[in-house]
């Protein structure tokens, strides 16, 4: 409903859903409503005390949303006393409920301005999106009665496949009915939008669909805007197209920079499509302007810098920032790269992928060598780093800034072993018919335990990690999959015995990279997770966010613990002891460190020959992961190992080599076509609602 310019964290825009209730059904639906009563909706009251404190600190434009807002019985008084209080007030109905009585309530009520969706040029393709027959022809009578009051309106439409090749028709029936401006939504698959997520459009013709779009700005007949397409304001730019009279100069993404998201019940979220919790208005005695300040979500969004992968050192990440829900919605990490962008940053250090280690110094390669394998669990860690690097702390704190900042390295902290936190963790191969790879990969990849998803050119096509609380939670979720998509061929592949895991790519031959540690034969731990206390837990919690990179990084996470820093230090020195963190350093983008290279090797080796074999296979640099599981039907390897060349040619080679020395000539190494999330797994964050974070 605009996009005011991006100043600060000043609050510009509240899309506030005041109920869930709705008489279409549409397909995309953000809430999945329904057209029943939703129990827990924010009375009028405190709707009243809401607005107070809103209105108390900032002046946003009020979105009265829903469902369908107009279904709200008091939706006319809520309005009336936010205009009361100077708050501008515009509403979001879906166009049939509108008649002259209605828009002439909606006009005295104080809202000037009302949005209405179109999702096709014609009552066949808006009829089928929005799930009732009828709707069409229903909208198209409730803006007539619109313009006849006068009351302004803007036409939304949610592109898909459904729908692209109809936009232009679409923006030529928007400007015939009079709407003043047009506003395309791309969709995110959120809410039932998950059911239809094959319907997205591609990267590439989204790209398409953007420049079109900017190529239509200088129409005086109707104004253009955008909504959940953030790099539309990079394209706008590369086509200097952005400010001077009737151009946008709005930044990319507003989400818990500018723009909230408030439920029917009172969560406050940085969008309506991003079901990652802020905070609670009825919890804070509604108190909006607390949970605006001190959010952990609206905080990190905030710092773009911090964003993964190209979003993070990309030349445009201020003026765009990628859209956080879809970015959310495909990985499972909100601050991850736009999925649906195609350009590539042209900064120095992030050209292309192979590109950036020609960027880089002797010191930054032993820099990145060095920190992955230990970063020294003391008061002042990067000092204890220069020191074995020959150089000051100084020196090493802005390196590993502008590292992680340029997307070579993703993060600081620990990597935990899940089986020593009570977890329970397999690898999952299944056989699905091609035809529904992606469908089955889509339902794979919304699972939260799932942290890994590819498809591999095999007759097991789909390879996926799980990670969840015990042996029967997995179970039951294989189970779920067999049944949802009527499909049997999924098979838990335990690991039997683990010979490595430790992901190190080392760029420098003056900074040896230490021995792995001993292989363990049973992935299992002696000890019991179930004894952390909820403290100990919210450590754990706070270290997959990743460690600052400040000079004394333990003593701010003691802070936010309420803890003295020493606790933490001997906390995490008795962790790594027991082996509960395999490693604490940095994870890496390998790819952008020329890395280009993975497969996964599969041996068959016999039963009495494969520890052996592991432990052999388990001392070649070039492999990160090696384990012993069991035997698929009609596929019997059974020696797993990961292994890593600079390209993909490379690693054929490699693991004909491995089989020679090893004696095992009874081998495949499978290539990964697409990978369909790549995260790390959150612990003890079921009922705290924490993203994932990519590995």
């Amino acid at each position: 409903m605009g996009h005011p310019e991006q100043k600060s964290n000043t609050l510009r825009l509240i899309a506030w859903e005041v109920t869930r209730f709705c008489l279409l059904n549409c397909k995309h639906c953000r809430g999945a409503a329904r057209s029943t009563a939703y129990e827990g909706e924010l009375s009028t009251d405190e709707c009243y005390r809401l607005l107070d404190n809103v209105a108390s600190f900032a002046k946003p434009i009020i979105i009265l949303t829903g469902g369908e807002p107009m279904l709200r019985p008091d939706v006319y008084e809520i309005a009336s006393y936010a205009h009361k209080l100077e708050l501008p007030v515009v509403m979001a109905p879906c166009g049939v409920l509108l008649n002259d009585e209605t828009t002439a309530r909606i006009l005295e009520c104080g809202i000037h301005r009302i949005s209405v969706s179109l999702d096709g040029a014609s009552m066949a393709t808006h009829d089928a999106f929005r799930g009732v027959r009828g709707a069409f022809e229903g909208c198209l009578k409730g803006l007539e009665a619109a313009r006849r009051a006068g009351l302004d309106f803007q036409i939304n439409t949610t592109v898909s496949q459904h729908n692209v090749t109809e936009l232009p028709a679409i923006l030529e029936l928007a400007a015939r009915l009079g709407a003043s401006v047009f506003n395309p939504f791309l969709l995110v698959p959120t809410g039932r939008g998950k059911e239809i997520a094959d319907q997205e459009i591609s990267p590439q013709q989204y790209e398409e669909t953007l420049h079109w779009l900017a190529s239509e700005q200088g129409r005086t007949d109707i104004q253009i805007r955008v909504t959940c397409a953030p790099h539309y304001q990079r394209v706008l730019r590369q086509k200097g197209l952005a400010g001077g009279p009737g151009r946008p100069v709005a930044g990319g993404c507003m989400g818990g920079k500018s723009f909230a998201f408030i439920s029917h019940r009172g969560k406050a979220q940085i969008c309506g499509f991003l079901d990652e919790e802020c905070g609670d208005v009825r919890r804070e005695d509604y108190n909006f302007r607390k949970i605006w300040d001190t959010s952990e979500v609206f905080r990190r969004v905030r710092d773009v810098d911090s964003y993964q992968g190209r979003c993070g050192y990309c030349e445009f990440r201020r003026v765009c920032g990628g859209c956080r829900a879809r970015a959310y919605a495909l990985t499972g990490d909100y601050m991850e790269e736009e999925p649906y962008c195609v350009h590539k940053p042209r900064r120095a250090g992030a050209g292309s992928e192979s590109g950036a280690v020609g960027d880089l110094d002797a010191l930054d390669r032993k820099l990145i060598s060095v920190i992955q394998a230990d970063l020294p669990v003391c008061r002042r860690p990067f000092d204890a780093l220069a020191q074995r690097l020959g150089t000051d702390a100084e020196q090493v704190i802005g390196r590993v800034r502008r590292l992680r900042s340029d997307g070579l390295i993703r993060r600081i902290g620990p990597v935990f072993d899940s089986g020593r936190l009570d977890y329970v963790s397999t690898l999952v191969a299944a056989r699905i018919p091609p035809e529904r790879l992606v469908e089955v990969a889509a339902l794979v990849t919304r699972l939260p335990g799932v942290t890994h998803n590819y498809r591999r050119l095999n007759a097991y096509n789909l390879w996926f990690t799980l990670t969840v609380g015990s042996t029967d939670e997995l179970e039951g979720t294989l189970e779920n999959l067999r049944q949802q998509t009527g499909i049997r061929d999924f098979y838990s592949l335990p690991a039997l015995a683990i010979y490595k895991t430790r992901v190190v790519f080392s760029l420098s031959d003056e900074a040896p990279v230490p021995p792995a540690s001993p292989p363990a034969s049973h992935p299992g731990w002696a000890g019991d997770a179930r004894r952390l206390d909820e403290e100990q837990k919210e450590l754990v919690r706070l270290l997959q966010d990743g460690l600052a990179v400040v000079a004394e990084p333990f003593a701010e996470l003691a802070r936010r613990l309420g803890w003295p820093a020493q606790r933490v230090l001997d906390q995490l020195s008795e962790w790594l002891a027991a082996g509960v963190i395999r490693r604490f350093g940095a994870v890496v983008a390998h790819r952008r460190l020329g890395f280009q290279g993975n497969g996964m090797a599969v041996f068959r080796v016999p039963s009495e020959r494969v520890d052996e074999a592991g432990r052999a296979l388990a001392r070649y640099p070039e492999v990160s992961h090696c384990y012993y599981r069991p035997p698929l039907p009609e596929w019997d390897y059974n020696l797993f190992a990961m292994v890593h060349g600079r390209t993909a040619d490379e690693v054929g080679p490699l693991v004909a080599r491995m089989a020679a020395e090893l004696d095992v000539p009874d081998y495949d190494i499978l290539f990964s076509t697409v990978e369909y999330k790549k995260t790390s797994m959150k612990y003890f964050c079921e009922g705290v609602r924490a993203p994932s974070r990519p590995e």
